[in-house]
């Protein structure tokens, strides 16, 4: 006999959409990081790599503390350290978002395509993220088909408003 699938209401869904909410986070800290990456004349692969993941890793440590703040003052100064890692931890997907654009100018500095190919790259996946969470986040049946497409193009439409942003802001 198999059990049900977990409700909205479970441990592992809540914890399932924290992660999502702030792979979102990272995928568009992420997006930002691209686009002012592109304001460069010349920017090097492995720069641009290292800016990604060291603004995600930046980022990821802002949000833990932001969260860290509110734990201990809920706690009335008490925070243990196994509670900073569960927050560390709890917040990994950040970091995680990053990974793809990483990789994908790691792979430039291997020349298998140009930088100008990567951030286009780069861009696409973040987009195509938001797009992946957006379709894994909907939700079922309960919801109108209607408001279910309005959501995912929500989400879509953050990560090509900067793309649209950083290109008009290059043809000024």
């Amino acid at each position: 006999m198999t059990e049900p699938p977990p409700g909205p209401d479970a441990p592992e869904h809540e914890r399932a959409v924290h992660w999502l909410a702030d792979y979102v986070y990272g995928t568009i800290a992420t997006l930002v990081a691209i686009a002012g990456l592109t304001f460069e004349a010349n920017p090097g692969e492995l720069t641009t790599a290292g800016v990604v993941i060291v603004g995600a890793v930046a980022i990821w440590s802002a949000h833990t503390l932001s969260r860290l703040v509110i734990r201990r003052s809920w706690q009335h100064l008490r925070l243990t350290w196994a509670e900073v890692g569960d927050e560390l931890a709890s917040s990994w997907s950040i970091v995680s978002a990053a990974i793809p654009a990483t990789v994908i100018f790691v792979l430039a500095g291997a020349h298998l395509w140009s930088m100008r190919t990567a951030f286009v790259l780069a861009e696409g996946v973040g987009v195509l993220a938001l797009a992946v969470v957006g379709i894994g986040t909907v939700g079922g049946a309960n919801q109108s088909l209607f408001r279910r497409v309005l959501y995912v193009v929500g989400l879509v439409s953050v990560g090509i408003t900067i793309v649209l942003l950083e290109l008009a802001v290059h043809l000024l």
